[in-house]
């Protein structure tokens, strides 16, 4: 059975899901939940989204946790900065504000406004740093680029690392 016990929240269809936050929303699939504020699930099964205004279109076990940060899909990801963003992937975190990962395996962009395009156990410190791909590639300094590789690091600000 499903739930919607915030004011003006709805849960459309599926199974055992709550919509518990204000003028919040569960579209379909099996226990998902949204506790916040005009936030959304629109399905998946087992996805959260806590934050203001943020959503988890699908997937499995994704949380949003945070103003205006979503999930688009995926397993175990999470959103968890202001307006940030995971695509898919698996085990991904978007912890910086405005940060964003597209895909990959255990990638973690941290730094404001920092990016992950994909791979797998990437950081991503520095502000408004970014990786490409690859494996275990880091830009822990601020406005830094890896294109790509095996085991790379921008520690310097604006250094860009080829993956070669």
């Amino acid at each position: 059975h499903n739930t919607a016990s915030g004011p003006n929240s709805s849960v459309s269809g599926g199974d055992n899901n709550t919509a518990s936050g204000e003028s919040s929303s569960v579209t379909s699939g099996y226990k998902n939940s949204a506790k916040a504020l005009r936030s959304s699930v629109s399905g998946g099964w087992d996805n959260t989204a806590s934050g203001d205004s943020s959503s988890v279109s699908g997937g499995h076990k994704n949380t949003a946790l945070a103003l205006s940060s979503s999930v688009s899909g995926g397993n175990r990801n999470s959103a968890e900065g202001e307006s940030s963003s995971v695509l898919s992937g698996a085990q991904n975190k978007a912890v910086g504000r405005e940060s964003a990962v597209s895909g990959g395996f255990q990638n973690t962009a941290s730094g404001d406004t920092s990016s992950i395009s994909g791979g797998s156990a990437i950081n991503v410190s520095g502000i408004s740093s970014s990786v490409s791909g690859g494996y275990g590639n880091k830009a822990e300094g601020d406005f830094t680029s890896v294109l790509g590789g095996l085991g790379k690091n921008a520690a310097s600000s604006y250094q860009s690392v080829p993956a070669v």
